[in-house]
């Protein structure tokens, strides 16, 4: 296997790009349309996406609530919003506003939403207290809160394997960024959250859903680009960087079908209403 393809997602600018091209459409549409089923939307109604990222949840909805709803997504990171700017609207949906914002405060009126939603989002705030108290502020009264946050690393096969190779590479304290996303699991912890900051009605099921990589172990890989461990492999000398590959190799073995990396993600769906 050549290394130079896949060692090309970690060139500088293209962290937000890999994660459109590899993340996206395996994990985070699929995610998404659950997210928006979830939500039970209803044409012309009101919609705020948290941490829209790349648009995703944004352009699900906008197609749910039609051209009299409205959609306002907001993010922190200028470079995700530009690659959802870019993507082609469609006449029947929604108008979508996207606005360059942190989860607290948010950019965003008080009591204007219909719905407010946050996929993959909630773990990484800062405070989520704040976060979660903001989008409370959203809400109109009997507004409906849908957000998806992952359970821990172990139920989530193909990332525990590439955790496992970046911690035979990398210090330990590097490697802790890469099992951000998955570091907030437990149910019981988020219903306690959403109803500390006021929401009733407050429900929190685990759902399943397939991962499938196509493109195999390379593929997998590649999507280092993309997650929080990225400079950190973009530094290795170049034999500590093959190292890491043929350790991802390994320990991706067992999950690979016919040349494809097979697994599934799991995540907790939470659900609430302003009171």
């Amino acid at each position: 296997m050549s290394d130079e393809p896949v060692y090309n997602c970690f060139a500088a600018g293209t962290i937000a790009a890999t994660y459109e091209d590899i993340y996206v459409p395996r994990i985070f549409i699929p995610w998404a349309k659950l997210l928006v089923e979830e939500a039970g939307l209803r044409p012309g109604q009101q919609l705020l996406d948290v941490a829209t990222g790349p648009g995703t949840v944004a352009r699900l909805a906008a197609e749910k609530l039609g051209r009299n709803g409205r959609v306002v997504a907001a993010d922190f990171s200028t470079a995700m919003l530009e690659i959802a700017r870019r993507k082609p609207k469609s006449s029947e949906a929604a108008e979508i506003h996207y606005v360059q914002s942190p989860a607290a405060p948010l950019t965003a009126p008080g009591s204007a939403f219909d719905v407010v939603t946050c996929q993959q989002g909630l773990q990484f705030f800062p405070d989520r207290g704040a976060a979660i108290r903001e989008m409370y502020r959203a809400l109109r009264p009997g507004g409906q809160l849908v957000v998806a946050v992952w359970r821990e690393i172990q139920l989530q096969p193909t990332f525990a394997a590439v955790d496992a190779a970046l911690r035979e590479v990398l210090p330990p304290d590097q490697v802790e960024a890469f099992s951000a996303p998955f570091r907030w699991p437990k149910a019981d912890e988020l219903a306690s959250a959403l109803r500390g900051q006021g929401f009733q009605d407050v429900r929190v099921v685990e759902r399943t859903l397939p991962l499938v990589y196509e493109g195999g172990v390379q593929q997998v890989l590649s999507a280092l680009g993309a997650s929080p461990v990225a400079a950190a492999v973009a530094a290795l000398p170049e034999v500590k960087r093959a190292e890491l590959w043929r350790a991802g190799e390994r320990h991706l073995a067992r999950l690979l079908r016919e040349g494809q990396v097979r697994s599934a993600m799991v995540s907790n769906i939470g659900t609430a209403r302003k009171r």
